[in-house]
């Protein structure tokens, strides 16, 4: 029994060890069915992974460009604030965005006789066709990637508009996800649509690939030097984590410990967004703004801590303002606490356990031309971003300060300004009295 045993484990590391090795490992690891979306990631069940925003979904479908040479989507296009294809390359150093661009909505050619809601003036929902590819024609809505790569398809979707009708598929705008065909050599089959999606080995096997078991990140936060908590853009987020390119972030570190009698304070000033939850197009501002500012933005909260998963959100169109100003309280009560009753424009934020180390976000989207204070400004200029790797930790908090510094003085009302203050404080007087 004890060399059964043994010969059982034995199996099981090997096992492991094929999963997360990027050279040996294949698309059919993270999808035994063989079918098209397998894995969904979002702010609940198994795949809470890589920082997602709660506001948000994304389908993952692995590629083996061993295998096959191209894949083709086609879609009807959702009635939602934002949605974009991109393909990751796994590497032995991580993850390469192919060619370095997605295809973001407004960039998505209808196919003929159909209207791209997303480009003026609008209309009604028409199809497309994307092509992803190890040789993609020279025309269309193509993405290339590198042959013999396992590449993950990701197609983001945020914001779905209301959904009056009940149908379940408000996540996805109202449209079934798109279908997907893969060719090789000429030959081209359709696959099924995954049901369900994130079925547990699936789900469980792609975790791990992303973050091993092995894998042991001491992320110290260090003790902030002052009450004051800077935001500030990371030079180049992680590839594990998969950013977003139409997206640009800021991160804040709260510290290694939560400051038992105190809660974390941030305000500033809120960028116009479009007011498609209500079935505006993306060009409308939404209610109290005369511009589209950012197509999106959210401040979230997330452990810092593989697998990085988010707490919760702040997010553009269900974040209360005063005037075109928020405040967001971030404390450690398990639900929004009765001392902010009567303060109806306190948005509230948990903390989390308190076992985890925490990272404090807000993203930006796909800035207006016109709008000079969004984090892509602040990133853009020198000396307003700091390097972040999580190979080369503990993060240096002076760097962070000196960047956040900076972004403020390019973002002025729009940056998120943050303090560490006594609850009674707040209390008392409100956020004035915490940022006086």
């Amino acid at each position: 029994m004890k060399a059964f045993t043994r010969i059982g484990i034995l199996a099981g590391l090997m096992a492991l060890a094929f999963l997360i090795n990027p050279g040996v490992t294949r698309a059919q690891n993270f999808n035994y069915r063989g079918c098209a979306w397998p894995i969904e990631m979002g702010p609940e069940g198994p795949t809470n992974v890589q920082f997602p925003d709660a506001a948000a979904r994304y389908w993952v479908m692995p590629f083996d460009t061993t295998q096959y040479e191209t894949i083709t989507i086609k879609g009807t296009y959702p009635n939602i604030r934002y949605f974009s294809f991109a393909a990751y390359e796994t590497t032995s150093d991580g993850f390469n965005l192919a060619e370095d661009r997605t295809l973001y909505d407004a960039e998505i050619a209808p196919d003929p006789g159909s209207i791209n809601p997303f480009v003026p003036p609008g209309g009604s929902n028409g199809t497309y066709t994307v092509v992803i590819s190890t040789n993609p024609p020279s025309s269309g809505n193509t993405i290339k990637v590198s042959s013999d790569d396992l590449v993950w398809v990701l197609l983001r979707m945020y914001v779905a508009d209301a959904d009056p009708s009940l149908s379940g598929k408000s996540l996805r705008g109202g449209v079934p996800l798109p279908s997907i065909t893969l060719t090789k050599n000429g030959a081209s089959h359709q696959l099924d649509a995954c049901s369900p999606i994130n079925q547990w080995s699936d789900a469980s096997d792609f975790d791990r690939f992303l973050f091993p078991p092995t894998q042991d990140l001491d992320l110290d936060e260090g003790t902030p030097s002052s009450d004051r908590l800077w935001f500030a853009p990371p030079l180049k987020p992680p590839s594990v984590l998969w950013p977003n390119p139409d997206n640009k972030y800021m991160m804040m570190l709260p510290g290694n410990k939560y400051q038992p009698g105190r809660i974390i304070v941030i305000h500033g000033k809120a960028p116009g967004f479009p007011d498609t939850f209500n079935g505006s197009p993306v060009w409308v501002p939404s209610q109290g703004f005369q511009s589209v500012d950012l197509r999106f933005w959210a401040l979230c909260t997330a452990d810092f801590a593989s697998p990085f998963s988010v707490i919760n959100c702040a997010t553009d169109f269900n974040t209360d303002r005063e005037g075109k100003y928020y405040t967001i309280v971030i404390s450690d009560d398990l639900v929004r606490p009765k001392w902010l009753r009567g303060r109806p424009n306190v948005n509230w934020l948990p903390y989390g356990d308190e076992q985890y180390r925490k990272v404090v976000a807000l993203r930006n989207m796909l800035p207006a031309p016109e709008f000079s204070h969004a984090v892509q400004d602040a990133w853009r200029k020198d000396g307003c971003t700091f390097n972040f790797s999580l190979e080369n930790l503990p993060l240096n908090r002076g760097d962070i300060d000196a960047a956040g510094l900076c972004a403020q003085g390019v973002m002025g009302d729009y940056y998120p300004v943050a303090v560490w203050c006594d609850k009674s404080t707040f209390m008392h007087g409100g956020w004035r009295a915490c940022l006086k």
